[in-house]
């Protein structure tokens, strides 16, 4: 009998070997076909390089939003402010922090609030001509707010209204390639 057992176990550990290689090959193979049709995970793709300069400006001129900006530019290899200008020139013309609360507790206290950060900008060639016309874009996030532990949660609010700074910056700088993009003959 204990002849037939080991035959089962190496048929087993078979089988199995074989399941996993069949996994193997039919997850490359998705992998294969999901790239061949062009998706990309969200920044993983190089960049479209339309960008080699760029003035930026802003109404806030010292604010956080445009220092994150410049140091992501920057990042890509863009010239940010040339001393002899810029082909574009991006306006970071307003910025509307929201917080406001979107559930409470059973004892009227505030459960979660919602945080909304709006950026108005718009893209000019060197000519003055707008590229990208005014422009609006947003960032959302929400986050659970708890009375026992203020510092942790102000922590939070102040994490969460930088990530979407970040978010907010490279959406502008994806539509400015775009945009770029476009207007080149």
């Amino acid at each position: 009998m204990i002849p037939d057992r080991s035959r089962q176990a190496a048929g087993s550990q078979s089988a199995s070997c074989w399941r996993t290689a069949y996994r193997g090959l039919w997850l490359a193979g998705l992998v294969w076909l999901l790239a061949g049709c062009g998706l990309q995970l969200r920044g993983s793709g190089e960049s479209a390089g339309q960008l080699q300069a760029l003035d930026v400006s802003a109404t806030n001129a010292y604010g956080q939003l445009v220092r994150v900006m410049r140091q992501t530019l920057a990042s890509r290899g863009v010239v940010v402010d040339p001393a002899d200008g810029a082909a574009y020139q991006l306006q970071l013309l307003g910025e509307r922090a929201i917080r406001r609360a979107v559930s409470t507790t059973s004892q009227i206290s505030v459960a979660e609030y919602v945080l909304r950060l709006e950026v108005d900008f718009e893209l000019f060639d060197q000519a003055g001509a707008s590229i990208m016309p005014l422009s609006t874009i947003s960032a959302e996030r929400i986050y659970s707010f708890d009375r026992s532990n203020f510092g942790g949660s102000s922590e939070e609010e102040v994490l969460l209204n930088q990530e979407m700074q970040v978010d907010i910056v490279q959406q502008i700088i994806r539509r400015a390639e775009v945009a770029v993009a476009r207007s080149r003959p």
